[in-house]
């Protein structure tokens, strides 16, 4: 008993700060690939799958919004040594 009181409550704290550590790794994810935004956001989904429980941590939100947010990203280069006209349409 003794030693289960000192094992259960770092189990806890293990679980709050993995999801401190999601969030942190969250903000930089618009300096990466989208591959890694991916396996990040697989990471993530894996994690709340094992506990379900996490999904109502106040960081959840964020990480999902930071995770959306580095997805949706588009690049548009342009060669300006074209000469024609280029028409886009969306």
């Amino acid at each position: 008993m003794f030693t289960a009181s000192f094992i259960l409550p770092s189990c806890e704290k293990d679980v709050i700060d993995l999801m401190e550590s999601y969030y942190t790794e969250s903000m930089g994810l618009d300096n990466v690939t989208l591959d890694s935004v991916k396996s990040f956001s697989s990471k993530v989904n894996n994690y709340v799958t094992v506990y379900p429980s996490e999904k109502e941590h106040p960081l959840y939100p964020k990480i999902q919004n930071n995770i959306k947010s580095a997805s949706m990203r588009i690049t548009l280069t342009c060669d300006t040594t074209w000469d024609g006209t280029i028409t886009i349409r969306f």
